[in-house]
């Protein structure tokens, strides 16, 4: 279920994850990024509510996750070796979630440096390029990885304002896999 206020568009493509250093850049979108069959994620939504937290070496961070599908645990060490090698950090935070109701509902940008986010069930993340909160949101396509600049990334850079879409009530359900740095500092 689409907000109002939510679309389903998303800026042009982007080519690389690298162009997240780009000053203009608040969001990289890689929208084939995450390729799970339906089968191998749909039995965990019937365990949501739900929230777990790993951290350490991006190549077995999933390993210290609770069992779930190989091919997620293998989407989730790919995604953890990619961002760490992008933000060049030794260890990675990583949150899956399983969630029911309206998370992170408000507009706003998170106080880290960079923030990995992909829907991997349900609707996926809104988001807009501008300063405004009360702006035209538009919505990441379910399985797409999106890098979110925070206010934390760095000098001449502007965060990417995002919320969770509200479903609270809907029935709807979402499948969020979140990878974080360790530090708020994307070079030091």
């Amino acid at each position: 279920m689409t907000s109002a206020s939510a679309t389903l568009n998303h800026p042009p493509a982007i080519t690389s994850w690298q162009d997240i250093f780009d000053p203009d850049t608040r969001i990289v979108i890689d929208p084939e990024a995450v390729l799970l069959r339906w089968d191998e994620i749909a039995p965990l939504l019937d365990l949501a509510p739900f929230g777990h937290r790993a951290a350490g070496p991006p190549d077995t961070v999933a390993q210290a996750l609770p069992p779930m599908p190989p091919a997620l645990t293998a989407a989730i060490t790919d995604l953890a070796t990619r961002f760490a090698a992008l933000m060049r950090c030794e260890t990675v935070r990583v949150r899956l979630e399983g969630v029911t109701g309206n998370a992170c509902r408000k507009v706003h940008a998170d106080y880290t440096d960079l923030r990995l986010i992909c829907t991997l069930a349900g609707p996926g993340t809104d988001y807009t390029l501008r300063d405004d909160p009360d702006a035209p949101l538009q919505r990441i396509a379910t399985g797409a990885v999106a890098l979110f600049k925070g206010q934390e990334f760095g000098p001449g850079h502007r965060a990417c304002l995002h919320r969770s879409p509200p479903i609270e009530g809907s029935g709807d359900k979402r499948l969020v896999l979140v990878i974080d740095t360790p530090d708020r500092h994307p070079n030091g």
